[in-house]
C-alpha cells in the first residue's frame, strides 16, 4: 500500500520497531529491510510529526517523551489490527465447519437448543451461530449469506430461495390455563371481541391478517401489549395480560408457559419451512447436514402437535 502522503501502516511499523530495538540497524534486521530504508522512513516520520523523536548517544536511539506517547498509541493500534486479522482468518477457517441459522425469536429458545443437542453426537466439532429475528430479517440474512439457513413461513420468493416444508398449521388463540375461554373447543371473533389482546407490532402484515379475524361487527381489537419479538406474546398471556393469536407452529414453541391453546375460527393457514439461498455453495456442500436439520424440525413439529 502506498503511503507517501501520510504516516501509513508501514511507516508506523518501522517507527515502532526502532523504539523497541533501540537502533535503526537492529530494526532493519527484524523488519528484513536495509538500514538506509529504515533511516529514511524515520526521517519522513519525524517530519510528519514535526519534531525529533530520538536522542542519539553511544547506547543508540533514546526515544523522547513524545516518542513514547506516539509508540504507546501505535502499539495499541497494531494490537487491535492483529486481533481483527485473527478474527477474519478464524472466520474463514471455521466457515466449512459452521452453521448459521436465523429463526423466529421463540424458536431460538425452544426448537434450536434441542437441535444443537441432537446434532452433537454426529457433529461434535460443528460451530453454530443462532440469530433470533423477525421474518423479514430472516429472509434478508439468508439472502445476503449472513445466515446459511432460515426457519420461516411462506410466502418466500422462489427466485431467490429453496425450501423444505416442516409444518402446516392454523391460527389459534393462546391464553393462561385458567382463562374463561380456555375450555372452549373453538373460539370465534364474537368470543374475543371484548378481550384484551397481546400482538406483534403492526409492521408485520401477516399479523394484521390475524387481527382482522377478531374484528366483530365493526369493533376494532383492544390491543393491550405490542411486541416485535415473535412468540414473546405468550409470556404476557401467561401472566394474564390478555390473549394472543398466533399460528400453531409458533404456539407449540411456547411449552415453557402454562397456556391453553384453542383453535380460532375463521383461521388462517401457515406453512413453515427450512429454507436457504438458491444456488448456495455452502448448503450444497453441507446437504446432508441441512437434510438432518429439516428432518429434526419436522419431527419436532409433529411431536409438538401431538402433545
Amino acid at each position: 500500500m502506498k503511503d507517501d502522503g501520510g504516516v501509513g501502516l508501514r511507516r508506523a511499523e518501522i517507527f515502532r520497531e526502532i523504539v523497541r530495538s533501540g537502533s535503526t540497524r537492529r530494526a532493519s534486521k527484524v523488519l528484513k529491510i536495509t538500514q538506509s530504508a529504515v533511516s529514511q522512513q524515520l526521517k519522513l516520520f519525524e517530519e510528519l510529526v514535526g519534531e525529533k523523536l530520538f536522542v542519539r548517544d553511544r547506547r543508540g536511539l533514546i526515544p523522547t517523551t513524545r516518542a513514547i506517547d506516539i509508540y504507546n498509541r501505535i502499539d495499541r493500534y497494531f494490537d487491535t489490527l492483529g486481533h481483527i486479522e485473527r478474527e477474519i482468518l478464524g472466520s474463514f477457517s471455521s466457515a466449512q465447519n459452521s452453521l448459521s441459522i436465523s429463526a423466529p425469536h421463540v424458536v431460538c429458545l425452544s426448537m434450536l437448543p434441542k437441535l444443537v443437542a441432537a446434532l452433537e453426537p454426529t457433529h461434535p466439532a460443528l460451530e453454530f451461530y443462532i440469530r433470533a429475528q423477525s421474518y423479514d430479517q430472516i429472509a434478508q440474512h439468508v439472502l445476503t449469506g449472513e445466515a446459511d439457513i432460515g426457519i420461516s413461513r411462506l410466502p418466500l420468493d422462489e427466485r431467490f430461495f429453496e425450501w423444505r416444508t416442516i409444518s402446516i398449521s392454523k391460527t389459534i388463540c393462546l391464553m393462561r390455563a385458567g382463562h374463561p375461554l380456555a375450555n372452549k373447543k373453538l373460539i370465534t371473533a364474537e368470543d374475543v371481541s371484548a378481550e384484551s389482546l397481546i400482538t406483534l407490532d403492526r409492521e408485520f402484515s401477516s399479523n394484521l391478517l390475524g387481527l382482522n379475524a377478531f374484528v366483530h361487527k365493526g369493533r376494532y381489537p383492544n390491543v393491550r401489549v405490542r411486541t416485535d419479538a415473535i412468540g414473546f406474546a405468550a409470556a404476557f398471556a401467561a401472566h394474564g395480560s390478555g390473549i394472543t393469536l398466533m399460528n400453531e407452529f409458533i404456539a407449540r414453541q411456547c411449552g415453557m408457559f402454562d397456556l391453553a391453546i384453542v383453535p380460532l375460527h375463521p383461521a388462517i393457514t401457515y406453512e413453515h419451512v427450512v429454507f436457504w439461498r438458491r444456488g448456495s455453495d455452502k448448503v450444497a456442500r453441507q446437504a446432508a447436514l441441512v437434510e438432518a436439520v429439516v428432518a429434526f424440525a419436522r419431527d419436532q413439529a409433529s411431536d409438538m402437535a401431538q402433545d
